[in-house]
């Protein structure tokens, strides 16, 4: 009975569009060890095990199990890549993690103290992050169900750091494109970029005057219901299919977006890392003008547009 009850309030809340902001008041009281055994219970009973993101939740209880499950390497790669590169201690960042999962990453800069605000389409990995939360006792962190493509900084403020993480190459053109910008509008300083690239320059997609070359992927089948669409918790949202850029013409988009400076992390390791997918800093900086090089300025920074971006 009490993880019926407990499985209802969690769907409940999952639901709920968009969380209420937590402050000291309305955070939840800490749960003890038992209670926090009987809601992953309750939260698996009701959606399934979690799937990627081995948090610790007490001191030998993990949301999946004592035992690395993989997702914690790129978690190590990513958060010394923002605490070397962003400004500013962990413990002083406002961060967004936009299509957050199951919040690993999202809980782990609210642990070092950052303000997080994490964006998830799906309701089930929404109710998992929201449980750890809770039972981690957190209260500086937001896991909001939404659609990533429809971020702005308008609704939800400025980042220092932005997280974009295993969500890029489950969008087609030109909301691959549209959700960059929307990244270097909301950012004020550093965005993680991890995705897939297309090692081919198949086909060709066009935003704002510029072409850009990748391939397309299937992400669900034709004729696919919604009912079937939400259940598959590793594929987009609902585009039929998606569009993977190149390498060069990723970092050409990103470039247009308005970041200034891009960079390619491989330490910390990250073992087993397909050799498609790239884990990217984006600085967005002031743009320097050189003193002793000026016919530069007449040429526009970034590569070189048309067919040479492949």
């Amino acid at each position: 009975m009490l993880r019926r009850l407990l499985a209802d309030l969690m769907a409940r809340r999952a639901r709920s569009r968009p969380e209420p902001p937590l402050t000291p008041r309305s955070a939840p009281p800490r749960m003890t060890d038992l209670q926090v055994e009987e809601g992953r219970q309750a939260v698996i009973a009701r959606y399934g095990p979690w799937t990627a993101h081995n948090v610790q939740l007490r001191d030998s209880l993990y949301t999946i199990g004592p035992a690395v499950a993989g997702d914690e390497f790129k978690l190590r790669r990513v958060v010394q890549a923002v605490a070397d590169a962003s400004s500013k201690p962990l413990g002083s960042l406002r961060v967004m993690d936009l299509a957050c999962l199951e919040g690993m990453y999202a809980l782990e800069f609210a642990r070092h103290g950052s303000e997080v605000v994490a964006i998830e389409g799906r309701e089930a990995n929404i109710a998992k992050a929201r449980f750890a939360r809770d039972a981690l006792g957190l209260r500086n962190v937001e896991f909001l169900c939404d659609d990533v493509r429809n971020v702005s900084r308008a609704r939800h403020g400025e980042f220092d750091v932005v997280l974009c993480l295993g969500i890029l190459y489950h969008l087609d053109a030109p909301d691959v494109f549209t959700f960059l910008e929307r990244i270097a509008e909301a950012c004020t300083r550093l965005a993680v970029v991890d995705t897939h690239v297309s090692l081919n320059a198949d086909v060709q997609r066009s935003h704002r005057g510029r072409n850009y070359w990748g391939r397309v992927h299937v992400e669900h089948l034709s004729g696919a219901s919604a009912e079937e669409k939400e259940t598959r918790l590793w594929a987009s949202l609902d585009n039929a299919h998606s569009f993977f850029p190149t390498r060069t013409s990723l970092l050409a988009a990103l470039t247009h977006a308005g970041f200034t400076s891009i960079y390619e992390c491989h330490v910390p390791f990250e073992p087993a890392k397909a050799n498609d997918r790239v884990t990217l800093l984006a600085i967005k900086g002031s743009r320097v003008e050189l003193e002793s090089a000026p016919l530069l300025a007449s040429l526009e920074s970034g590569p070189p547009q048309e067919d040479a971006i492949r």
